[in-house]
């Protein structure tokens, strides 16, 4: 019975563990944004074919007109880190999930994890109908 048990626990371990990387910058291609937090951030990037990402800033919470943040972006080799450099700082998000329509990612700032999760949409919007 143990035999039996072990193969779909490592399948489903192997199949968890592959949904964590990106194949490749294609599938990243676009328009994701991120659910909001619960201080109304819900900020939308645009990931380009070129390397560069549009961060466009969204507070749902105290809406207010803010200027599009321009980075290179870098896909590591293993699909797990996607690399983030600006004039003002260099980060990186590490890949928790990724499927065509949905990803999640997460980042360490002073010692606290932060997780990100992002549906990908056509058109420059934040998701502000899910703040609570």
């Amino acid at each position: 019975m143990k035999k039996l048990l072990c193969v779909p626990l490592f399948a489903l371990l192997s199949s968890a563990a592959s949904a964590a990387t990106i194949e490749s910058q294609d599938q990243l291609l676009g328009i994701w944004a991120m659910t909001p937090l619960n201080n109304g951030i819900a900020n939308v990037v645009e990931f380009k074919a070129d390397g560069k990402s549009d961060l466009h800033p969204f507070n749902c919470a105290a809406p207010s007109k803010q200027e599009v943040e321009v980075s290179d972006y870098r896909l590591s080799d293993d699909g797990q880190t996607i690399h983030i450099t600006s004039p003002y700082q260099s980060f990186d998000l590490q890949v928790l999930e990724f499927n065509a329509k949905t990803m999640e990612l997460s980042m360490e700032i002073e010692g606290h994890t932060l997780t990100f999760s992002y549906v990908k949409g056509n058109k420059i919007e934040p998701l502000c109908g899910l703040y609570r």
